[in-house]
């Protein structure tokens, strides 16, 4: 059976991560509302395109969501596709509604430019093209954009290689599935490289940094729904509005790494988390989960965790 092996699974970025929360527990104005939209959006059609990638006949290696952090410049590549040969870069688009094309650009019927999607693609695979080089990892990259969303269209847009609309990912796919050959041995060192150079600690610069501690709603957010609202047993909370069920020791070590993610230099200890779970779990339970997940650290000031 042919088939594609995930190296590395998509997940929320860090930016998408902040604004989430803190679109939970504070008033984002109108510029970071949209962020946070735009990361919701992107990543609904990164999902999208990784659904029907998978029920496709390939045989390679896939790296969702790789972000390079080089002397150069910063880059994040939505998706590879590793093959024997040849790396299949995608960069995914899920824009809505109809624009035109004109003079080589992208256009909403409101006058308004799209950045150049092909340029960002093309500007990625030149970045990757040097790495691998460096690295003495020569492959050949093909550079694609793909507009998931079916309810995008462009106006008078000329046929391009180097672009697939949705309608087009089966037969885009079949036509790679019919060059691939079965041997991957050294596509999975590539694989591997590319990963161990993945910085997921990247933090944009444009996301928002005026928030403080004592602003923000406190409280354990519902992993499925986000609400505030939970009941609690000896063992699980349980969240009132959506019914999602969870150990209290994993909600209270998922809320802690919530707040390591709004918070990264701030120190971390049993009083600053309660504050944090708004002082609704006693605090040997909480250092109980600190002591178990983090390592103890001691200074003039007392213990603090890492």
């Amino acid at each position: 059976m042919v088939s594609i092996i995930i190296m590395k699974e998509r997940s929320k970025s860090v930016s998408h991560r902040v604004l989430e929360s803190l679109n939970l527990r504070m008033d984002l104005n109108f510029s970071e509302k949209r962020m946070y939209q735009n990361q919701v959006k992107g990543f609904e059609g990164e999902q999208l395109f990784d659904e029907i990638m998978q029920f496709r006949h390939l045989r390679g290696l896939v790296i969702n969501d790789l972000l390079i952090d080089t002397q150069e410049t910063f880059y994040q590549i939505d998706s590879l596709l590793v093959t024997s040969d040849r790396i299949y870069l995608y960069e995914v688009k899920n824009y809505t509604g109809s624009y035109y094309y004109k003079d080589g650009g992208i256009y909403s019927n409101s006058g308004h430019a799209l950045q150049d999607p092909i340029a960002q693609a093309e500007r990625k695979r030149a970045y990757l093209y040097n790495l691998l080089l460096n690295l003495n990892l020569e492959r050949e990259i093909s550079a694609y954009v793909v507009f998931v969303n079916p309810d995008f269209y462009v106006y008078n847009f000329p046929e391009q290689n180097n672009v697939i609309f949705k309608g087009q990912l089966a037969n885009h796919f079949k036509s790679v599935s019919e060059t691939i050959k079965s041997d991957t041995s050294n596509s999975k060192r590539i694989a591997e490289k590319l990963i161990a150079l993945h910085d997921d600690s990247y933090r944009s610069v444009n996301l928002p940094g005026n928030y403080a501690f004592d602003q923000l709603k406190k409280g354990i957010i519902c992993s499925k729904c986000g609400s505030f609202q939970y009941e609690t047993t000896r063992q699980t909370r349980v969240c009132t509005d959506c019914f999602r069920k969870e150990n209290i020791s994993a909600a209270i070590h998922r809320s802690i790494e919530e707040f390591r993610l709004l918070f990264p230099t701030s120190r971390l200890d049993k009083n600053i988390i309660s504050l944090w779970c708004e002082n609704n779990l006693s605090k040997s339970r909480i250092q109980a989960v600190l002591r178990k997940n983090y390592c103890l650290k001691s200074c003039g000031r007392g213990t603090y965790y890492v």
